[in-house]
């Protein structure tokens, strides 16, 4: 039985391992690092401010269904654990990993190297739109240099694209620190991309873990493997991984690609077996503890067997369970939020329906004037949600951005736009809530930042063309106006209207504001042409309404525009 409290969780690392060993992807893409290392023709890029340069392969996979590139070392075919460990910050090949003011920074060196493969324009353009699943490997320094091409290929590729690229390294060196990881995995499905294949004892992987102060951080999910033991498993908690690291550093070793293919050769022909499975006895009740022994035992990291609390295990368990119980709590507390802003549109779409049945004017003017105790009632509704959809779109906009592909999932982004079609007017109403005629307009000083963001990413995401749009012309008019500032600009035209009407503007000013209201009455037509304004714009004592029997007075509008006919021939009490 388990024990009171304990979350459930377990650890399957080792059982990920197998699964990422069956798969196939590490013995397809070693051979090919090892063919770029006999390869006298292959192609080497050079840097000047760095030793080091780097090498690279293109080639098709079984039966020309995937495509591998490899990197590697370019002169020389070694590298020491020399390797500089100073940081670039922000770099501006790299700038859409950009979190708000949160700053990442890359290995100077690995840019330098990366840098000087940018000058092979032809590469970069060849794999920007590849045509068949891609493979991106790379053995000690070429693994970096995998890394950041598969980081820029994942920014640039086309979201419709279906081959997006996996990265594999073999003994690579860490590439930057904890905000480029972060940057990362705030990247929907960017870290499962990254495989890192890391042998026991091998120097290069962890040359930066004490030498400065453990200022980097791992990425992606390692595969740890031991040859002593024969014996592999995954690590994906980045603190997690820089602990195993530690762990299983002893006996440093500087193995080449020769050693890491016998190693998989090894791995691939035995079946992992617990050495200490018998210690499993006492964690019976705890299957995360259980899980970190036998990944551990797996790896052959030697322990004390005399301490029942291992330093190693109890750290990786606490750590563990810190990310779940965070994990949880963030799950939770985002069903609770969700659900309030589920009940509060509900109330809101209940307050719009009853409003035009009360009153015939619609509940923007309803909210505008508060003639009844729910008009006031309803303010904490749109408080509460005005609320919740600033946080959401705050924390979108700090994630690194992707070209063409909204923060947001679609789901949500629909649901950021009914909610901005609902509320915005009601903001909108109490902007022009005492009307002056020298009052700033709403999209130019009284308009929410998360209003606009909202609408703009809708905007890129319908040019993006990702998802079907409606086909053909609406069949019934809009429950919610489109534009979602249309109440704006019915009030700027209110305003220019009476102007007009009380003989302030003459001459150029006058001629100014003829010209504004033929704007506007091209905007509204069009809008009604389309259905895509609520058919409470007409409701008798709507400030449209309102508007239209102010303007059809002024001798100089335009009689003849699409909008005077389609008014004064009453069309409009036919518009549903």
């Amino acid at each position: 039985m388990s024990q009171p409290n304990q979350e459930n969780a377990f650890s399957c690392g080792s059982e990920l391992g197998d699964v990422v060993l069956g798969s196939g992807l590490l013995h397809c893409s070693l051979p090919v690092i090892q063919q770029l290392n006999d390869d006298s023709t292959k192609i080497i890029k050079t840097t000047s401010s760095s030793s080091l340069s780097v090498a690279y392969k293109i080639c098709d996979g079984y039966e020309n269904k995937y495509q591998i590139i490899a990197f590697g070392i370019g002169v020389g075919g070694e590298v020491s654990s020399e390797l500089s460990p100073t940081l670039e910050q922000n770099p501006s090949e790299f700038n859409f990993l950009q979190i708000k003011n949160d700053p990442f920074s890359i290995n100077e060196e690995a840019l330098s190297l990366f840098r000087s493969l940018r000058q092979d324009e032809d590469l970069f353009q060849l794999l920007k739109n590849p045509t068949k699943p891609l493979i991106i490997t790379g053995h000690s320094i070429g693994g970096w240099i995998a890394s950041l091409f598969c980081l820029w290929l994942l920014d640039k590729i086309k979201p419709s694209n279906p081959n997006f690229p996996i990265c594999i390294t073999f003994g690579s060196p860490l590439l930057g620190d904890d905000g480029l990881c972060r940057a990362i995995h705030n990247l929907s499905g960017w870290k499962s991309r990254f495989l890192h294949v890391v042998s026991y004892g091998d120097l290069i992987p962890r040359t930066f873990l004490s030498s400065t102060e453990n200022i980097y951080k791992p990425f992606g999910t390692f595969l740890i493997c031991s040859s002593s033991s024969s014996a592999c498993a995954c690590f994906n908690d980045p603190v997690s991984v820089v602990d195993v690291l530690a762990a299983t550093s002893a006996s440093p070793q500087m193995p080449n690609i020769l050693d890491y293919g016998k190693l998989l050769e090894d791995l691939n022909d035995q079946m992992i077996v617990s050495k200490g499975v018998s210690e499993l006895w006492g964690s019976r009740g705890d299957p995360l503890r259980a899980g970190i022994i036998l990944q551990l035992d797996a790896i052959g990291v030697q322990r004390n067997q005399e301490n029942m609390e291992d330093t190693l295990i109890t750290d990786m368990e606490r750590w563990e369970r810190k990310n779940y119980r965070g994990n949880m709590q963030r799950i939770s507390e985002a069903d609770k939020k969700l659900n309030d802003m589920k009940i509060n549109m509900a109330n809101l779409e209940w307050y719009k329906k009853i409003s035009s049945t009360d009153l015939p004017m619609g509940y923007y003017d309803c909210y505008k004037n508060k003639p009844f105790p729910r008009d006031i009632y309803v303010v904490k509704f749109k408080k509460a949600l005005r609320k919740y959809w600033e946080d959401v779109v705050n924390e979108a906009e700090t994630k690194p951005q992707k070209q063409g592909v909204p923060p947001l999932p679609i789901r949500l982004l629909y649901a950021g736009t009914n909610y901005r079609r609902m509320v915005e007017p009601l903001d909108i109403a109490e902007y022009y809530k005492e009307l002056k005629e020298d009052k700033i307009s709403y999209r130019m000083k009284g308009r929410s930042k998360h209003y606009e963001l909202l609408e703009t990413w809708l905007e890129e995401n319908e040019k993006a063309g990702e998802h079907q749009r409606r086909s053909g012309k609406r069949d019934i008019a809009a429950t919610l106006t489109e534009d979602s500032c249309f109440w704006a600009e019915v009030e700027e035209a209110m305003i220019w209207t009476k102007s007009l009407k009380n003989g302030e503007a003459v001459g150029k000013a006058e001629e100014s504001l003829i010209e504004q209201l033929n704007n506007f009455e091209e905007y509204v037509i069009g809008l009604i042409n389309n259905l895509a304004v609520s058919l409470e714009i007409f409701l008798k004592e709507s400030t449209f309404m309102q508007w239209w029997k102010e303007y059809e007075k002024i001798p100089k509008r335009n009689r003849s525009s699409g909008l005077a006919n389609y008014m004064e021939n009453g069309r409009y009490q036919k518009y549903k």
